[in-house]
């Protein structure tokens, strides 16, 4: 009876402390079709919200991402989410497709309208509940709150850096995150 109960509690700890991972989950493509996360095993990955209105301030942002994104081509892949809390509409999608696509290089993944923030409830969509929640990436537990996030993924699959959009994409704060090991 003694054995019965330890091993239950082995495997009660066990449940408890695995943590789902970002490679289980699949994201759209503004482009169409869908892509499955798994395939950036081994790569560092950036997640980041996209703005969604056209301006020199938003350009300047999408260039610095493509810069970035080409300096770290070997070892980071970038995720650039438009966010429907932001107020990404279906019919926008073409328009926000070509302009992103004039501004970001083919390397960037960028997806089709998500919803992002905890507000959305069982909506969110499931690699942002990944981002945003402490019981599912055992790290961070915040929310966004607009465009130009930036979640940082390790080459092993943890969630280890969180930047607010005042954190310049070419600033300190950027290169030292993604520095880290």
């Amino acid at each position: 009876m003694k054995q019965h109960l330890f091993i239950g509690s082995i495997l009660s700890i066990l449940l408890l402390h695995t943590s789902e991972s970002i490679y289980s989950y699949t994201v759209p493509k503004i482009e169409g079709g869908n892509q499955p996360l798994s395939e950036l095993e081994g790569k560092k990955i950036l997640v980041v919200t996209l703005p969604l209105q056209q301006n020199g301030a938003a350009d300047s942002f999408l260039y610095s991402l493509d810069t970035l994104a080409t300096a770290h081509i070997s070892n980071l892949k970038v995720i650039a989410t438009p966010s429907y809390e932001d107020g990404f509409t279906p019919s926008q999608r073409n328009q926000l497709k070509q302009w992103y696509r004039s501004k970001l290089g083919n390397d960037i993944l960028i997806t089709d309208g998500l919803k992002t923030r905890k507000i959305s409830g069982n909506q969110q969509h499931a690699l942002f509940k990944w981002l945003t929640d402490v019981t599912k990436n055992e790290v961070f537990d915040m929310d966004i709150s607009g465009p130009e996030y930036k979640f940082f993924v390790k080459e092993t699959g943890q969630l280890y850096g969180l930047l607010k959009p005042h954190s310049r994409v070419w600033g300190q704060a950027v290169q030292k995150t993604l520095a880290l090991e």
